[in-house]
């Protein structure tokens, strides 16, 4: 019995002790993947690697001392020719410590006879023995290594040697298996230890329970290989090493995972999301702001209630397969509020839209739009056969009450052979805020009956920035509408009142009103009191028969006045550009009533010539009337300054007839002080003497002297007869000078001409000087 009990105890310890190890916990589930690998890739028969049904590659499983290889088909090859890009994912389980070795993604030029793995444990199944100074990894190839075990001791090797331990030594870095120079070899303790290049080694903690993401990109034209480590972390490959260790071998390349544990182990795992030149896709989203009429940018702002269109799209660009199965997921905000009957399925074939189909308003739900709801989704490819494009789009707007943080608009195509999403597009809700609106003057609106205009001003703002509608009243009644640019920060506006407007208006009170309208219906608006005032009226008359007024004389006026509203006025006057003189203020004791006054303004002090007489009135508003003017002449006249008084001439009566000047008779000058000089002339006339009763010269005794007897001679020898007939002497033509004196000097001048038969006595005569203002 104690055997038995002893046996059973035995049992029992051994069970409690051996469960333990197989208690497994699952993994997170991995990312949108390629479902289906059929062809694409290939397991070697020493591999321990798997495929599941759902598309999740197992590396290496949970267990020690193995290698795994996975690795592209003869149909599945890389063409280093072309861009491309791969996307995948890696896992490694949930544990921390006690993981082993790592795995690594890695190209290898292509051959007739090429190598799937090398070694386990430190050597990751791509790298040389860590045991042998001339052993090499895979020939010809590139990785990028995802290392769980840190390799520095004489017992582990040295492969990575150097590397940070943080993390738990757990690293990503890119090496060059194939190439001998990269190790570094030596002998200790008994054995030999290698070393090998890593390069842009990242200290990365991988056993982290999660799917990394990497993200491969091949620039054919730029020559630029890159690699994304869960969309943060980013390496560029120098190209020339890349083209000496591979493409100068074949720019054809096998790409495929490796993989090994050691003591240590781990789930390692690997999903395809995107596989170069299987299915190469363009997804898209834009946004459509109806409401602005205005295509939208990520990262914009997007004001609730207002109208949108989503717009998601995704095109089949190029491939070996068609894109089958594909199953769709819009992300959403679920505060957007649908339009019904809006979500519009549209297929393409090439440029050509096929017929568009509505679905059913539930397939959005919470923000989510799945299509198809359920059973197997549509394909796409170049064939013409099936369409190469698909385009959802919908309608609507974000509730009131949504959040104002960014919304990222999303989409995934989950196809079996092939998964994208469109880059995030981002929103940034903002809530619709009424337009802002002032005036520029704080006073209220005045307007004058004698205004040819008035000018209103004042700016606006949207926070919106959106189109604004403005409009303007008068008591009212709309005047104006106008549309006005929102988008800038803020905008100035101008109404301007006519002279017509103006002259409508009644007297006193009116209300001027501006309101502005966003596109969303909401208004502001602004209100001034617009006070319509009268200015004096005036009426200047000139009194005087004529406005000719010779200087020193009275320019008489008379000023006939009314005004509407003010009880006092005071009058202003000024003549031409001189300064403005005050004439006094008049009180107004009926409203409106005409009333007049007369003033004098003496000439005197006045220029010859034109003048401009204004008149000012200005009320107890100070509303000035329209200046009322008239002009006057001041003029002044032509006429003798000097002319010879009495003067005599002693001839002797010679024995033949003689002609002599007479020098004594005096200056005679003539001034025209007149503002238009016209044309004049001097005449002299020989009329009868005080006492006598015949003109001419006639002596007391009654003998008479011929007519020939006096004339004047010109310079040029010209003779003018002074005679009782008279004649003209001077002739001057309009503009001459203001002053003339008749020209004596050397022949020219006054002449007696004595006959020889002439009697001896005293003669007199007297001349009658005129000036004649006529052509």
């Amino acid at each position: 019995m104690r055997k038995i009990i002893k046996k059973y105890s035995v049992l029992i310890v051994f069970i409690m002790i051996f469960m333990p190890a197989f208690r497994i916990s699952a993994a997170t589930v991995p990312p949108a993947h390629v479902e289906d690998l059929t062809g694409l890739f290939e397991i070697k028969s020493e591999s321990t690697s798997s495929v599941d049904s759902d598309g999740v590659v197992t590396i290496t499983p949970n267990q020690g001392n193995v290698i795994g290889s996975i690795w592209s088909t003869e149909k599945n090859l890389l063409d280093f020719t072309k861009s491309f890009s791969l996307t995948s994912y890696l896992y490694f389980g949930p544990q921390v410590n006690e993981v082993g070795d790592g795995m690594a993604l890695v190209f290898q030029a292509y051959n007739g006879t090429p190598k799937w793995y090398t070694y386990n444990t430190s050597a990751l199944g791509y790298l040389g023995n860590p045991r042998d100074e001339n052993s090499i990894g895979i020939p010809n190839s590139f990785a990028i290594e995802f290392d769980l075990f840190n390799n520095q001791t004489d017992n582990d090797g040295w492969y990575d040697q150097g590397l940070p331990t943080s993390n738990q030594g757990q690293h990503i870095a890119y090496l060059w298996p194939g190439d001998l120079a990269q190790y570094s070899s030596w002998w200790a303790w008994f054995q030999t230890q290698r070393n090998v290049i890593h390069y842009n080694p990242i200290s990365y903690l991988l056993t982290n329970d999660n799917w990394i993401k990497l993200d491969v990109n091949w620039d054919a034209e730029a020559q630029k290989l890159r690699y994304i480590i869960d969309d943060t972390q980013v390496v560029d490959v120098p190209y020339e090493a890349l083209y000496t260790n591979v493409l100068s071998h074949n720019t054809t390349v096998f790409w495929g995972f490796t993989g090994a544990t050691g003591t240590y182990s781990a789930p390692q795992k690997v999903v395809f999301q995107q596989v170069p030149f299987l299915v190469e896709a363009n997804p898209q989203i834009a946004v459509e702001n109806l409401t602005r009429n205005k295509q939208m940018s990520s990262g914009d702002a997007i004001h609730v209630n207002e109208k949108v269109r989503l717009t998601y799209s995704v095109e089949y660009v190029n491939g070996k397969q068609t894109w089958k199965n594909i199953r769709t997921t819009l992300t959403n905000d679920p505060n957007f509020i649908l339009d019904t009957d809006s979500i519009t399925v549209t297929p393409y074939f090439g440029e050509t839209a096929g017929n568009s189909y509505k679905l059913d308003d539930s397939a959005l739900t919470e923000g989510i739009l799945q299509f198809p709801s359920n059973g197997m989704g549509p394909n796409l490819d170049l064939s013409g056969d099936i369409p190469s494009k698909m385009v959802i789009n919908y309608e609507g707007h974000y509730a009131d009450d949504t959040p104002q943080t960014a919304i990222y608009l999303k989409s995934e195509y989950k196809g079996d052979n092939a998964v994208y999403q469109a880059s995030p597009f981002e929103l940034i809700p903002t809530q619709n805020l009424p337009p802002v609106l002032a005036f520029t003057e704080i006073a209220d609106i005045s307007v004058v009956d004698t205004d040819e205009i008035k000018t209103i001003d004042g700016t606006f703002q949207d926070p919106n920035q959106s189109e604004l509608t403005l409009r303007y009243a008068i008591d009212g009644v709309t005047v104006k509408t106008e549309k006005v640019d929102g988008t800038n920060t803020d905008g100035t506006w101008t109404y301007t009142l006519t002279k017509s407007q103006i002259d409508n208006l009644s007297g006193g009170e009116h209300t001027f009103q501006v309101t502005a309208e966003n596109q969303m219906g909401q208004t502001t608006t602004i209100t001034k009191k617009l006070l319509k005032k009268f200015a004096p009226v005036t009426k200047l008359t000139l009194l005087n028969e004529t406005n000719k007024i010779l200087k020193g004389g009275d320019a008489i006026f008379k000023v006939d006045w009314h005004d509407l509203d003010s009880e006092q006025v005071q009058f202003f006057y000024q003549i031409d550009d001189a300064p403005v003189v005050e004439l006094g203020s008049k009180e107004n004791p009926i409203l409106g009533e005409v009333q007049s006054f007369e003033w004098t303004i003496n000439t005197a002090n006045l220029d010859y010539g034109s003048h401009t007489v204004k008149v000012y009135a200005v009320d107890s508003e100070q509303h000035t009337a329209a200046p009322s003017q008239e002009s006057i002449l001041v003029d002044g006249k032509i006429g003798f300054q000097q002319i010879p008084q009495d003067f005599s001439i002693d001839a002797i009566i010679p024995q033949r007839t003689t002609t002599s000047k007479v020098t004594d008779i005096g200056p005679i000058t003539i001034e025209d002080t007149r503002f238009e000089k016209t044309s004049w002339r001097l005449q002299a006339k020989l009329v009868a003497a005080a006492g006598e009763e015949k003109p001419g010269f006639v002596s007391q005794s009654g003998h008479t002297l011929p007519p020939e007897t006096f004339y004047y001679q010109n310079n040029q020898g010209e003779k003018f007869q002074i005679d009782t007939a008279g004649n003209t002497i001077l002739d001057i033509a309009a503009g001459q000078e203001g002053r003339v004196t008749l020209n004596q000097e050397g022949t020219a001048g006054f002449y007696v001409h004595i006959f020889s038969w002439a009697y001896a006595d005293d003669y007199q005569a007297a001349i009658e000087w005129q000036i004649i203002e006529a052509p």
